[in-house]
């Protein structure tokens, strides 16, 4: 007998049809804890309900949704919805369709959360008074994140892209799981003690699960943002929900990259500024001329007799005014000119890719720091040597110190 060889859409059609049949499987109604919450712009709701057990995605149609206003769902909220299971043939994936919600009280973790946050606003850790300003040339930023994602990645290219001459400080952290909040407020404490004095420091991570951002409200974390003598911006980029980390910090970033934003000027703009004000004063130069010519003509036009010694003394005061007013414009040209000439002046001496153009090459340990010494270097420790042109990775297979 002939084995009968099915498509996939006619798979799924039947799991479709088999799903979807049963009468009470159009009518259930599940108890979980919500996570993962998302709000489609076309008003549709998506979600996890979970357990300690299994996750169900969830979702609720912007019809349904609509009816539901008195309802505020929120990741951690525990409730009983009623819906029923439906299978999407293309996708080849199953969904609960929730049509309604009953409230069943707040999960733990929202429970936690509003105890912490109560504790912390009576106890004044939101007090606008601690909130340390940021400053508006940061030279030296810190970063407290993961090694790597895009997180870091998005950081990194909006200073580098806003404010090139910046100098930027990973201290890599775990932003997830039991010990990341022991991790995190380490990493702060280090970039405190760290001898290079830093400007700015900013501790956050990419989106994620209200779970995957638990760590930025625990209290390890909040009390080392609360101790730090650095400004901290918060850039956990999870724009529905706030962490605790968010109230407790100087700033509150959205996202990562609104985060470099936020701690960085544009150098462009500084740029244009200059030239703005560059142009505006010989503006101002050039109509205070013209009224002074202006009015020495129509002296002269009403009194012949005495316009000499008007004139003199009109051309003295004129004289007087630009040479005091150009002075003064050349010495504001000059100090900005100065600046701008020591911030890229900084920026060839601090890039240490600038030597690889000379034939030199860059010895950094694997996790991006630049080796300046090496007592600390043992044998079979990875390397990476970049060239103007090549990323090598390499081992130690042998130290010898040279005699000079």
């Amino acid at each position: 007998m002939e084995q009968k060889i099915y498509s996939v859409t006619e798979v799924n059609t039947f799991l479709k049809e088999y799903i979807e049949a049963p009468e009470f499987l159009n009518n259930l109604y599940v108890t979980g804890e919500i996570s993962n919450l998302t709000f489609n712009k076309s008003g549709h709701i998506y979600f996890s309900i979970k357990d300690e057990g299994a996750t169900l995605k969830a979702m609720i149609w912007k019809t349904n949704a609509d009816n539901l206003k008195r309802w505020k769902p929120a990741n951690g909220m525990k409730v009983t919805v009623k819906g029923r299971f439906t299978f999407y043939v293309a996708g080849g994936s199953v969904s609960f369709e929730v049509r309604d919600v009953q409230l069943e009280g707040k999960g733990e973790l929202q429970k936690l959360y509003d105890e912490r946050y109560q504790w912390l606003e009576d106890n004044g850790w939101f007090d606008p008074s601690l909130k340390k300003p940021i400053p508006m040339f940061p030279t030296n930023i810190g970063i407290v994140t993961a090694d790597s994602g895009a997180a870091i990645h998005d950081l990194i290219t909006t200073i580098k892209r806003r404010f090139p001459i910046a100098n930027i400080y990973l201290f890599p952290a775990q932003v997830q799981g039991e010990q990341a909040r022991f991790d995190l407020a380490k990493k702060i404490v280090q970039a405190n003690e760290f001898t290079q004095p830093l400007d700015v420091l900013v501790i956050g991570r990419g989106g994620g699960s209200y779970e995957d951002l638990w760590a930025f409200n625990e209290i390890e974390v909040l009390k080392a943002i609360r101790h730090s003598l650095i400004p901290v911006v918060s850039a956990v980029g999870h724009q529905p929900d706030y962490t605790l980390s968010d109230y407790v910090a100087d700033l509150r970033a959205p996202t990562p990259t609104s985060a470099g934003e936020m701690v960085t000027p544009n150098i462009l703009e500084l740029k244009r500024n200059l030239q703005n004000y560059y142009l505006n004063y010989q503006e101002i130069i050039t109509k205070k001329i013209t009224e002074q010519e202006n009015l020495i003509k129509r002296i002269i036009g009403r009194n012949a007799l005495i316009v000499n010694n008007i004139l003199d003394k009109k051309t003295l005061d004129l004289r007087q005014f630009y040479q005091t007013t150009n002075q003064l414009i050349k010495q504001i040209l000059a100090n900005q000119t100065q600046q701008l000439m020591h911030l890229n002046e900084q920026q060839m001496i601090l890039d240490p890719l600038i030597p690889l153009q000379r034939g030199f090459s860059l010895v950094s340990e694997q996790n991006g720091k630049i080796i300046s010494s090496t007592s600390n270097l043992k044998i079979g420790d990875p390397l990476t040597i970049k060239t103007k042109e090549l990323l090598i990775e390499a081992a130690i297979t042998k130290i010898q110190k040279e005699n000079k």
